[in-house]
């Protein structure tokens, strides 16, 4: 498995193997492969997210202290961007956001570590995305920040998107500080 950084040191886009033949596409991606690349992640979560229109989105999306989530995320229909932010108010890149387009002709895992907050918006109808976190939800500390906070200024190639109630009304970062 080849990895890569991204804009912040600690998220990485992890390449595994890919193996092609007349019976279809092999993607490998074993335990043993990610405990290597990611040793301090255990994933406690796994979901599969359906996205039938274009332009479906999720985020800004964290878990706060003393419970904050490590995330892994793909593509395995479809593509989308995935949205990486962070959140970590003693860092030099507070705020700071990069989007990573996530395709599934060409896999790659996204690694976003505890203190970032994590959106996503599908590019295509019928998208699928596979989900892991390293720690379940827990009631009252799973947080969203508006897509639209004017301190993170997050860009969207939709001026539209499809929100649920949550990801509409959530609060800017003003005022959960």
């Amino acid at each position: 498995m080849k990895t890569r950084q991204c804009l912040f040191d600690e998220v990485l886009v992890l390449e595994p193997a890919v193996r092609t033949d007349v019976c279809g596409t092999m993607t490998d991606l074993s335990p043993d492969q990610l405990r290597e690349t990611v040793p301090q992640a255990d994933w406690k979560v796994q979901r599969i997210y359906t996205m039938p229109v274009r332009h479906t989105f999720f985020g800004i999306h964290y878990q706060e202290e003393p419970y904050p989530q490590a995330k892994l995320i793909s593509v395995l229909q479809g593509k989308g961007l995935d949205y990486v932010v962070d959140l970590r108010k003693d860092s030099a890149t507070y705020t700071q956001w990069q989007v990573l387009e996530l395709d599934a002709a060409n896999p790659a895992f996204v690694y976003i570590p505890s203190g970032f907050g994590h959106a996503f918006l599908s590019l295509e109808e019928n998208t699928v995305q596979y989900f892991a976190a390293d720690r379940i939800f827990i009631h009252g500390y799973a947080t969203a920040i508006n897509y639209r906070d004017p301190v993170i200024v997050l860009e969207l190639p939709c001026e539209d998107p499809v929100l649920s109630d949550k990801d509409r009304n959530a609060p800017f970062l003003s005022q959960l500080e």
